[in-house]
C-alpha cells in the first residue's frame, strides 16, 4: 500500500520536472546590458551579439570598432580634423528628392569652405562607399551675434547616397580625407510611415532639475493634444523627479518621445555647471539648440505633415477651432508655403492688476488662469513660431526655416486667425518698450474654448500619477 502511495506521488513529480526542462526559457543576456550605452546615434551592430566582420581593410578605411569611437558628454561623437573637432549628433537618410545622408554636427570652425567625406557603411560590405560632402551649411544667420570663430557652430553636412541594388547604408563616418580611419560612426535614421499624421511638436533640451514645473507641463501637453498635436518630441537635459515621472507616463502612452541630450564641449554634466552655462553663455546656448530642433525634423520627416518648434511656455492658439482647421484655412489662402508663422504676444505670469481666481478652474491651471496679455503684439516676424511643411524645409531655426527646396516662402498668419501666446513674467531680451507693453493689457480668453475638456484631462493625469501640486498665485 505504501509503495503505491509513493508511486502515485512520484509520477506527477517526474512529469513536472520533464515539463519544466522542456519548456524552460533559455537564459538570455540582459538586454539592458547591451544597451547600457544609451547612445541613440550608435549603429545597432555594436549593441547586438553579431560579430563585426568589417574590421581590416588594407586598401582604405577600417570599419570603426566600438572602442575606436570617441565621445563627448555621452551623446556627441568626436572626429578630429586639421581645423578643429567635429561634435557629431546624428545622421539621417533623406529621400524626398535625390537620396542623401544628412549629418548634424557642431564644428570648431566658422563657416568652412572646404568639403569632407562620408564613409557610407552597408551591412553586406566590408568596405565603405566613399563620397564627398557638400560644403557644410551653417545653421545660423549673420547679425545674430554668432559671427565668432571661438564658438562651436552648428552645421548640416550633406552627402549623396548610392542605394546599391536597393540597399541603404546603415551607418556613416565623417572624415577629413577619404581613407582616414574614423573615430565616429553614426547610425543612419530613416523616417517612414504608412500614413502621414498632421502635427509634431519639437521641444529643445528640458532643463528643470531644481524646480518642479510638472503642473505647467501637464496643462501644456494636454492643451496641445486638444489642438490636434499627435506627438511631442522632447529633448531632455535634466529634469525634476516629478517631471521625469510625467514624461515616462506620456511616453508609455505613446504620446511623446524623449531623447536624452547633453551640452557639447568641456561643460560638465553636473546640473549646477549646466545651469551656469545655459544662463551665462547665451549665444553658445542658442547655437547648440539648433541641433535638437533639426534632429527632431529628420527623425520624423515622413511621419508628419507639419513640424512645430515650441518652448513649453508658449502655444499657438487659433481664434477658434483647432490647428487642423487653421491649416486648412491657411492653405486655401496661401497654398504651398514652406512655413506659416504666428505673431508673438505676451501673456503675463504676474499681471500688474491682480485678479481673483476664476471659478471652475483649478488654481494650478496656469494658462486658463492667466488670460491677461499685452494689448499689442511684438513686431511682425519678431519671436514668431510656426508650422513648417516637412515636404519643403531642409533646415530650421526655432523662429524661421533656414533652408528649403526652392525658396523658403514663409508667411505670417493673420492675427484674426491665430497668434502665439507666450507666458512670461517679462519680455524677452531685446524687446523695446516692455514697460509700456506691460502697462497696456487686454483680456483674451480664447484658450477657454478648451477649458472643460482641458481641466478634465489634466485632473485625470494628475490623479493617475498621484502628484501633489503647489498652488500658484
Amino acid at each position: 500500500m505504501l509503495k503505491k502511495i509513493y508511486f502515485v506521488l512520484l509520477v506527477p513529480t517526474i512529469l513536472l520536472i520533464i515539463f519544466y526542462h522542456q519548456n524552460k526559457v533559455p537564459k538570455k543576456s540582459n538586454p539592458d546590458s547591451k544597451k547600457s550605452l544609451n547612445i541613440g546615434n550608435v549603429p545597432e551592430i555594436y549593441l547586438s551579439d553579431a560579430k563585426i566582420t568589417k574590421s581590416i581593410n588594407h586598401s582604405c578605411a577600417n570599419f570603426p570598432q566600438l572602442s575606436d569611437l570617441h565621445f563627448n558628454n555621452n551623446y556627441w561623437q568626436l572626429q578630429q580634423t586639421t581645423f578643429g573637432d567635429f561634435y557629431l549628433f546624428g545622421a539621417y537618410l533623406d529621400q524626398r528628392h535625390d537620396p542623401v545622408v544628412r549629418i548634424l554636427a557642431l564644428y570648431e570652425e566658422y563657416q568652412p569652405q572646404n568639403t569632407y567625406f562620408c564613409q557610407l557603411w552597408y551591412d553586406n560590405s566590408p568596405r565603405p562607399l566613399i563620397v564627398e560632402s557638400d560644403v557644410p551649411y551653417w545653421l545660423f544667420r549673420h547679425n545674430w551675434g554668432a559671427d565668432n570663430k571661438a564658438y562651436k557652430h552648428p552645421y548640416l553636412i550633406t552627402c549623396p547616397v548610392d542605394l546599391i541594388k536597393g540597399q541603404k547604408p546603415s551607418s556613416v563616418s565623417l572624415v577629413e580625407k577619404p581613407c582616414d580611419n574614423a573615430s565616429n560612426n553614426l547610425r543612419i535614421f530613416e523616417s517612414f510611415s504608412k500614413r502621414r499624421k498632421n502635427f509634431l511638436v519639437c521641444v529643445k533640451g528640458l532643463f528643470y532639475p531644481f524646480e518642479d514645473k510638472t503642473h505647467r507641463l501637464v496643462e501644456w501637453i494636454e492643451l496641445l493634444g486638444l489642438l490636434g498635436v499627435e506627438k511631442i518630441h522632447f529633448f531632455e537635459l535634466n529634469v525634476h523627479p516629478n517631471t521625469k515621472k510625467l514624461l515616462s507616463y506620456y511616453e508609455n502612452h505613446g504620446r511623446i518621445e524623449v531623447t536624452p541630450l547633453s551640452v557639447a564641449g568641456s561643460v560638465s554634466n553636473n546640473p549646477q555647471a549646466v545651469e551656469r552655462f545655459l544662463r551665462e553663455k547665451y549665444t553658445e546656448r542658442r547655437l547648440q539648440e539648433v541641433i535638437p530642433y533639426n534632429d527632431c525634423l529628420y527623425r520624423h520627416l515622413h511621419e508628419f505633415k507639419y513640424v512645430v518648434l515650441l518652448d513649453t511656455d508658449e502655444v499657438i492658439i487659433p481664434a477658434e477651432n483647432t490647428w487642423l482647421e487653421l491649416i486648412e484655412t491657411l492653405q486655401d489662402i496661401l497654398p504651398n508655403s514652406s512655413s506659416y508663422m504666428a505673431r508673438n504676444v505676451y501673456f503675463w505670469d504676474n499681471p500688474s492688476h491682480q485678479h481673483e481666481w476664476f471659478e471652475g478652474i483649478p488654481r494650478h491651471m496656469h494658462m486658463l488662469q492667466h488670460v491677461f496679455r499685452a494689448r499689442k503684439h511684438t513686431k511682425p516676424m519678431y519671436f514668431v513660431k510656426g508650422f513648417h511643411d516637412t515636404r519643403l524645409v531642409i533646415a530650421l531655426h526655432n523662429h524661421f526655416p533656414f533652408l528649403c527646396y526652392k525658396k523658403c516662402d514663409f508667411t505670417e498668419i493673420d492675427l484674426g486667425l491665430a497668434h502665439l501666446q507666450h507666458y512670461r513674467a517679462d519680455c524677452a531680451y531685446g524687446v523695446k518698450n516692455c514697460g509700456v507693453m506691460k502697462s497696456e493689457s487686454a483680456m483674451d480668453t480664447r484658450v477657454w474654448n478648451f477649458k472643460h475638456e482641458l481641466v478634465k484631462r489634466v485632473e485625470k493625469t494628475l490623479a493617475d500619477l498621484n502628484l501633489t501640486l503647489k498652488m500658484e498665485v
